[in-house]
């Protein structure tokens, strides 16, 4: 097909719940529409979509995948998106790309959390959509309770454009409500034309009806002339259905088994009719001088294309784009607006699962791919030089998750950083630092699973193993009394020797006060050229801490007297001595651990309140208030310890379904009840003694 006109294409990201058949109904697509040979599967390994091993290994869908076909003359890009929350980043990059969602749910009777969760993020773009009610041939579909479990759950109205013939073992054909046409499902995907079933005829009825008042409602000439008793023709009703699901006031519903490609032709027949092709969104983007500009669909126009999704491996890396406006050419040399440099590329193709199909252009509102872009990164604007558009930033959630990262081989330590920046560069949702509290690598994701897929992603692309393990918590040691003592340091056995001698006192500060040194000594008990080695001494035992292996804070030290050696008095026996003393006078001066403090804002469903209470509470935490937020959630704030915050996310996953969300913030630092801290001090001798073994 040659580069079709923007009406021509419909772009569309398949979401859903995990495990409710969205990679099952693209391969059925493709296969119907004759895109591919034979129609793939993900637990035989021939899916082209699900080809990545850590996707045919697990049975679920890591990674956006995108393909194309051909139907009833359009270009149709499907993006095949994962269902399990843990990757909602290639959800949210994938909506950026697609001008309409298709959302798949089972035909189990409810609407799963993965559905619910999917449907915010498509709403909250205001993208039009389709709905699939599939695995109609599974025990217990219930087609007609599924569609009033979505209409109870979904602002938008669902409205049922078909109806299923039979299902589970009885799923033979569908009814089209708009012209009451009866189908039979044939061998690949397509269907034959049968008489309406006797026994189906009230219901069909009704469901008709029900469709023509819903699309009558939404054009006051079509409610006119509906209200005076003259019906709407087929074309009518297609259109206002087209027209209502673009403004986003209907929802189009169809019925698919798509294991065996029973309903993937009315799928196909749907997304053409009902959906929007990108010449019916607007885009918009900011110029060069500053002023919001829309984006015309239009592919003789200088060139906007959107980077959204990145591969990155040893072997290259490969950006997906959509064209808003213009045509990228073969010999194109886009200019990456956010990096302010022009590129050049290796080739220009149409992606195709994990291959690629060459292309000499791809035009506006269409679907491309390009390799070897040097410097462009996932969510940036290709342009014309000197025609610069810049667009709104990728809308990604925020990181719930963070582990410590660490090679298992000290040879890939320094390999890690370089494999974890490139992994990044993929995946907008993951990323990682070095806190600079505990030196510790983080990497920080959507979930423990995302953190998990990683590990084997920079294992497989670039040769480097690592391991997780929960993140070192940045504990504080003080002290809550004052103490005064006097260290002296001697080494004299013959020959040159050494010898330092301070005393010191020490006192507790406010929270938050810092460190603090005097000197007052009066007179020359130690020369004033080692009284700051002293204090070199002194800072060194801060850093490394006097019980518990963390640094100490919020003391003030006095250098109050000491004593000297007229040879053996060096620098280093001052600092040996003052890192002594330091040492004893905090163990002498009833020392305190401090633990850091979190603001914690969690939003559940109010029927989950009770239990969230509950868990912050055994974390030793403080909730500080609740407060209803209007749609059937709520949030609460409370201040808990960082140290009890590192299994929350799956805790928190797990006592809501996965509706569950929260935000994480520093507060302050507190003192660490005595028992925790015995723990943490025995711990830490511990390791001091293995290591020093």
């Amino acid at each position: 097909m040659p580069m079709p006109a923007p009406d021509r294409i419909r772009t569309v990201a398949v979401v859903g719940h995990s495990h409710d058949g969205k990679t099952t109904l693209c391969e059925a697509l493709l296969h119907t529409a004759g895109a591919t040979a034979r129609m793939g599967a993900t637990d035989q390994g021939t899916s082209i979509l699900d080809h990545e091993p850590e996707e045919q290994r697990r049975s679920m869908s890591i990674g956006a995948a995108l393909a194309h076909l051909d139907w009833d003359g359009c270009r149709v890009n499907l993006i095949d998106v994962p269902g399990f929350q843990d990757f909602a980043g290639e959800l949210a990059a994938a909506l950026t790309a697609a001008d309409a969602a298709v959302l798949v749910v089972g035909a189990g009777g409810g609407v799963p959390v993965g559905a619910e969760l999917a449907w915010e993020m498509v709403a909250g773009r205001h993208l039009p959509a389709l709905i699939v009610v599939n695995k109609m041939d599974k025990e217990n579909a219930a087609y007609e309770s599924t569609v009033d479990a979505l209409r109870d759950a979904f602002d938008r109205k669902p409205v049922a454009v078909a109806v299923p013939i039979g299902s589970a073992g009885d799923f033979s054909g569908y009814v089209d409500l708009v012209n009451d046409s009866a189908h039979q499902f044939e061998a690949g995907g397509r269907a034959r034309d049968i008489d309406l079933p006797e026994a189906m005829r009230t219901e069909v009825e009704r469901a008709h009806g029900a469709l023509v008042d819903a699309a009558a409602e939404t054009d006051d000439a079509l409610i006119e002339k509906y209200l005076g008793g003259t019906d709407l023709t087929d074309d009518e009703v297609r259109g206002a259905l087209h027209t209502a699901a673009l403004r986003g006031s209907l929802v189009p519903i169809v019925c698919a088994a798509a294991a065996d490609e029973r309903g993937a032709a009315l799928v196909l027949d749907a997304i053409v009719r009902y959906l929007p092709g990108p010449s019916e969104q607007v885009h918009r983007g900011v110029d060069a001088k500053g002023q919001e500009v829309e984006i015309a669909c239009d592919p003789a126009g200088p060139l906007v294309a959107h980077v959204f999704k990145t591969v990155v491996d040893s072997f290259g890396k490969v950006s997906y784009f959509k064209v808003l406006r213009g045509t990228m050419r073969a010999d194109t040399h886009p200019y990456d607006v956010q990096q302010d440099v022009e590129e050049r590329f290796a080739q220009l193709a149409r992606p195709m699962g994990k291959g690629l199909v060459n292309a000499t252009e791809v035009g506006a509102g269409d679907i491309g791919a390009v390799t070897k872009l040097a410097h462009a990164r996932t969510g940036d604007a290709l342009c014309v030089r000197g025609q610069v558009v810049t667009l709104p930033p990728l809308d990604i959630p925020a990181a719930s998750y963070r582990a410590a990262i660490r090679a298992r081989s000290k040879g890939d330590e320094d390999k890690i950083m370089s494999s974890l920046a490139r992994l990044a560069e993929e995946d907008p949702a993951f990323s990682m630092d070095r806190d600079p509290l505990t030196g510790e690598v983080l990497v920080h994701g959507l979930g423990d699973v995302h953190l998990d897929v990683a590990l084997e992603r920079i294992k497989r692309k670039f040769g480097v193993d690592a391991v997780l393990t929960p993140p070192r918590i940045a504990y504080r040691e003080t002290v809550s009394s004052t103490a005064r003592v006097a260290h002296k340091y001697k080494k004299q056995s013959g020959g040159a020797g050494l010898y330092g001698d301070c005393t010191i006192e020490l006192e507790p500060m406010p929270r938050g006060g810092g460190f603090v040194w005097e000197d007052k000594i009066f007179g020359g008990s130690i020369p004033h050229q080692f009284r700051p080695s002293v204090e070199k001494g002194v800072r060194q035992t801060m850093e490394q801490g006097a019980v518990s292996g963390n640094p100490i804070v919020d003391v003030k030290v006095r250098l109050v007297d000491g004593s000297t050696h007229s040879v053996d008095g060096k620098d280093i026996a001052f600092q040996i001595a003052g890192s002594m003393a330091m040492r004893e006078a905090v163990q002498k001066a009833n020392p305190v651990l401090l633990e850091p403090i979190m603001d914690v804002h969690v939003v559940v469903p109010e029927r989950f309140m009770g239990d969230i209470m509950g868990l912050l509470n055994g974390k030793r935490g403080r909730v500080a208030g609740m407060n209803p937020l209007g749609d059937g959630r709520a949030e609460v704030t409370a201040q808990v310890p960082q140290a009890e915050m590192h299994s929350f996310p799956t805790e928190l996953r797990a006592l809501t379904q996965g509706r569950g969300r929260y935000t994480m913030a520093p507060a302050r630092y507190e003192e660490v009840p005595a028992h925790v801290a015995q723990d943490i001090i025995a711990a830490h001798s511990k390791e001091h003694a293995t290591a020093s073994a």
